[in-house]
C-alpha cells in the first residue's frame, strides 16, 4: 500500500491520529528542513498552542498533535523510512526530489523530554509540569447598580454585594490538603500527552488521568475539594466616573471570580442604570431644565430659584420679557461629556398661569388688556 494513500483521523476527546506524510504540514516545514528547523518550529507552536498558554479548550489537543509530529520529523529511522516511501509519488507530482537530512550528528530528543528543554518557555526548572499547569483564568462577572441622576452627574462610589469564587482559605490556593502536594502523573511522565506507536504512525491524545496537567492531586483539600476556590461572599466597591450615561458598563479588573490553582481574577463588568430626575433630562451630552415662570416674572423680569447638577440652587435673573418657550444656555453647566470637557444646562422658560381667578384678578387683566389695545391702535 502506498503510504501517500494512508490518512489520519483526529478523533477528539479520544485520541490524535498522524501520519507520518503529515508530519511536515502540521509544523509548517518543508521537507528539506533540519532537526535543528524542526526543533525551532515546534518551540514557537508550542508557545502558541501550549495548554499552560493557551485556554482554547482544544489547546492540549493540537498540542499532543504536534508533539506527534515532533516525534516523526526528529526520528532519523522513520523520518528516512517516510521520505523514501513517498520520494517516487513526490517527484511524479513535481515535488521534493533531493537527498535527505543527514541525521547522523544530530540527537534525537523524544516529546517526553521536550517539556524540559523548553522550560523556558513555560517557566518551569524541573523535568515535568509543576501545579502551575494547573492554573486557569477566572470566568468574568456582570452585574448591575442603580445611581441616581445626580450621582451619574457628579460620579459616587457604591458597594456592591456579591458571592464570588476565592482563594480557598484552607490551602490557601494550591487545592492539596495540607501537608501534601502536587505529584508528578506517572501515566503521562508530567508531559500530558499519552503516546502509542503504530509502525510509521503515532498517535498521541490528551492524558485522560491528569486532564493533560502533566501533575495530579493524590489528596486534595476538604474545604474546596482541589479546586483551590470557594464561593464566598464579597464586598466590591465600586468607582462611578462623572458623566456616565445610562446603561453603560464599567469594568473593574481583577474583581470576578478568582483563578484556580494560581490563575489571575476575572473581570467585574457593571452595567450602570441611571434613574429618571423629576426635572433634569438628558439629552446628547446637555441637561435640560423647565423653568416656571409666572406672569408678572415674565412680563416685568426678576429673580428666580433653580437646581444645579451640583445638588444646591442658585438664582437666576430673568430679563424682561421673557416669551414663553425661550430658552437660555448655560455653557459649561451640564455634565462631564465622554470626549471630554462639560456639557450645556439648557433652560426652558414656561408660563405658570393660575388655575383660577378672583374677580378682581379678572378685572385688572381686563383692564391691562384694554391698555394693550388702546396702546396698539395710537401708535403711529
Amino acid at each position: 500500500m502506498f503510504l501517500g494513500r494512508l490518512r489520519c483521523a483526529a478523533l477528539f476527546r479520544s485520541s490524535v491520529c498522524l501520519a507520518a506524510r503529515d508530519a511536515y504540514s502540521v509544523m509548517g516545514l518543508e521537507r528539506s528542513a533540519s532537526p535543528q528547523e524542526v526543533k525551532a518550529r515546534f518551540r514557537v507552536l508550542a508557545k502558541q498552542y501550549h495548554p499552560d498558554l493557551n485556554t482554547d479548550r482544544n489547546a492540549s489537543l493540537k498540542m499532543a498533535e504536534l508533539t506527534s509530529a515532533y516525534d516523526t520529523l526528529m526520528d532519523p529511522k522513520r523520518r528516512a523510512a517516510l521520505d523514501q516511501a513517498t520520494a517516487g509519488a513526490s517527484a511524479g507530482a513535481g515535488g521534493y526530489t533531493g537527498g535527505f537530512p543527514n541525521f547522523e550528528n544530530d540527537e534525537w530528543v523524544s516529546p517526553s523530554q521536550m517539556f524540559s528543554e523548553f522550560s523556558d518557555l513555560f517557566g518551569r526548572n524541573s523535568q515535568f509540569r509543576q501545579p502551575d499547569s494547573t492554573a486557569a483564568r477566572g470566568e468574568d462577572v456582570s452585574t448591575n447598580v442603580e445611581i441616581s441622576f445626580l450621582e451619574a452627574a457628579q460620579g459616587c462610589e457604591k458597594m456592591i454585594s456579591l458571592r464570588l469564587k476565592q482563594t480557598c482559605p484552607d490551602c490557601r490556593g494550591s487545592g492539596a490538603r495540607e501537608g501534601t502536594t502536587w505529584s508528578k502523573c506517572r501515566v503521562c511522565k508530567g508531559t500530558g500527552v499519552q503516546r502509542k506507536e503504530q509502525g510509521i504512525l503515532s498517535m498521541g491524545m490528551p492524558c485522560q488521568r491528569c486532564r493533560s496537567r502533566g501533575v495530579v492531586l493524590d489528596h486534595p483539600c476538604r474545604g474546596c475539594n482541589g479546586e483551590s476556590t470557594r464561593m464566598m461572599p464579597r464586598e466590591i466597591r465600586v468607582n462611578v466616573p462623572a458623566g456616565v450615561r445610562n446603561l453603560m458598563e464599567l469594568r473593574v479588573p481583577g474583581a470576578g471570580h478568582a483563578g484556580c490553582h494560581g490563575g489571575k481574577a476575572g473581570h467585574l463588568f457593571v452595567q450602570v442604570k441611571v434613574l429618571p430626575h423629576e426635572r433634569f433630562r438628558l439629552l446628547e451630552n446637555d441637561v435640560h431644565l423647565d423653568v416656571p415662570l409666572t406672569l408678572r416674572e415674565a412680563l416685568l423680569g426678576g429673580e428666580v430659584s433653580i437646581p444645579t447638577l451640583e445638588g444646591s440652587s442658585e438664582r437666576l435673573v430673568i430679563q424682561a420679557p421673557a416669551q414663553p418657550g425661550a430658552t437660555t444656555v448655560l455653557r459649561g453647566r451640564g455634565p462631564p461629556r465622554p470626549a471630554g470637557g462639560r456639557g450645556n444646562l439648557v433652560l426652558h422658560f414656561l408660563l405658570q398661569l393660575p388655575r383660577s381667578l378672583s374677580n378682581r384678578q379678572v378685572e385688572l387683566i381686563e383692564e391691562f388688556d384694554d391698555l394693550s389695545r388702546t396702546k396698539a391702535t395710537s401708535a403711529p
